[in-house]
């Protein structure tokens, strides 16, 4: 595979940069499928836009299982690509494939019990988020749409999991950007009736939504079954191996509680920062998303570096995980100073854009000029965050992610917003201590790892995958 050997052998800076790039455009094409969704959504009214949003918790619940399994197997075909590439053992070879396999397995038993269960229990998840009645009925409608199309879906997040695993990041951004033009057309043919299609209203749009994530995920199973891309689904690798599913479950399941300590935290502090009022809270709502926005260059290389470690890991090249940390900085650093820069001098203009009421803009335009210059920190932390993924220590950022969530952030905002009684600014000032503190923590988890990888001499030949063990045992 050309994209391992530049992994293992490569200008690393370039590699980095290769591997993140479509990453990045696919966190912004995911943007933009989100905003259609609201845009279209919105023009059935404001019980609609209710319904989604009430939704959202719940269906980024999904995403963090299914991300949580996809990151799991992503970081062991990793290992095995990059072990295969170096010892050119066809075993090798034949364990990257049962990976990919194996993950579509618990894919899809873990998802078909949260469609069926998810489809019961929607009314009674639903009743606990909203009184109004029409909220509550189009919500059910439009969950219990995404629940009945969940196991379309599948087939894409293996596809894309297996192939950001072997340095494929291209392929996968394409399929992306596919199913965000489906979507676009389908939202208003489908919400309003247009053309052969019947007015549906929000069933339209959850329905648009799992029939441009089908449409990709039935052109990636083809790929999957047809190894186009040398990797594929193999059905002599279909039965469950339980020693793999294990390992699976134990990279997976950190990560999805590490993305939904993310969720629960941002719950909580929007909760806590409604009582500051509704000015306060305004302002908070448009800088957090412009700082998730800001955030995705950090989270593109984050991926790459994974990848970089994972596959260099699984060949033994501990020298080269190490020296990807200190490259992929090279990469980012330059997009995250010239962000910093332009949204610290920008920050009145950009906040304007999303409102005319003058206290939002005056609040939101501090809350930006404070935490333009600490994004540096998020980076670095995001960075180290790839190498423990990288090398299967989905544990630890697991652990790092609810101690800078729930400790370093909700204890911030409640020292500084309320025992030191700074209202909203002490809210916007915990987001440097956050940053700062997160990045500090990670450092000293990293330094101390670090000495134990050093510490032990790496042979590639004696390297074994912990779910290989089964394949001892039966070949």
């Amino acid at each position: 595979m050309h994209e391992t050997k530049n992994i293992l052998n490569g200008d690393l800076k370039k590699v980095i940069m290769k591997l993140s790039l479509p990453v990045m455009i696919s966190n912004l094409l995911q943007s933009t499928y989100n905003i259609t969704d609201t845009f279209w959504v919105g023009r059935l009214g404001s019980y609609a836009i209710a319904a989604v949003t009430i939704s959202f918790p719940i269906v980024f619940l999904i995403i963090s299982i299914s991300m949580g399994i996809g990151i799991g197997g992503s970081i062991l075909i990793s290992h095995a690509v990059g072990k295969a590439f170096k010892t050119k053992k066809e075993k090798d070879k034949k364990q990257i494939n049962i990976i990919v396999t194996q993950t579509f397995v618990l894919l899809f038993f873990v998802l078909l019990a949260v469609s069926f269960l998810g489809f019961i229990f929607t009314p009674n998840i639903l009743s606990l988020l909203s009184p109004d009645a029409m909220v509550y009925k189009s919500a059910i409608i439009y969950l219990r749409t995404i629940f009945v199309g969940l196991l379309l879906m599948i087939p894409y997040y293996v596809f894309e999991a297996a192939l950001r695993a072997i340095g494929n990041t291209k392929t996968p951004m394409k399929f992306v950007f596919l199913s965000v033009l489906i979507n676009m057309i389908l939202d208003p043919l489908m919400i309003f009736g247009i053309g052969p299609f019947p007015a549906m209203g929000i069933f339209g749009a959850a329905l648009a939504t799992v029939i441009s994530r089908a449409i990709v995920s039935f052109i990636a199973i083809y790929h999957l079954v047809k190894n186009t891309y040398k990797i594929k689904i193999d059905l002599a690798f279909i039965k469950p191996r339980l020693n793999m599913i294990k390992e699976l479950l134990k990279l997976g399941i950190p990560t999805s509680l590490e993305m939904s300590s993310i969720s629960l935290s941002m719950f909580i502090l929007t909760s806590v920062i409604s009582s500051l009022g509704t000015v306060t809270l305004a302002a908070f709502g448009i800088v957090t998303r412009l700082f998730s926005f800001f955030m995705i260059p950090s989270l593109g290389i984050s991926v790459a570096v994974s990848t970089v470690v994972a596959q260099n890991f699984g060949a033994g090249n501990i020298k080269r995980i190490f020296l990807s940390l200190k490259e992929s900085v090279k990469v980012g650093s330059p997009f995250i100073f010239f962000t910093s820069i332009v949204t610290f001098i920008l920050a009145k203009q950009i906040i304007t854009a999303f409102t005319a009421d003058i206290e939002v803009i005056r609040l939101g335009t501090i809350f930006l000029k404070i935490i333009s210059p600490f994004v540096i920190f998020g980076f670095g932390r995001h960075v180290l965050i790839g190498f423990f993924r990288g090398i299967k220590r989905t544990d630890v950022a697991m652990i790092i992610s609810i101690v800078h969530n729930f400790v370093f952030r909700l204890s911030g905002v409640y020292i500084l917003a309320f025992v030191f009684n700074l209202g909203a600014i002490g809210v916007w000032w915990s987001y440097p201590i956050m940053m700062i503190f997160g990045l500090i923590l990670t450092y000293l988890i990293y330094l101390k790892l670090k000495k134990k990888i050093t510490a032990k001499k790496v042979d590639v030949e004696d390297i074994t995958l912990e779910c290989e063990a089964e394949e001892k045992v039966i070949g």
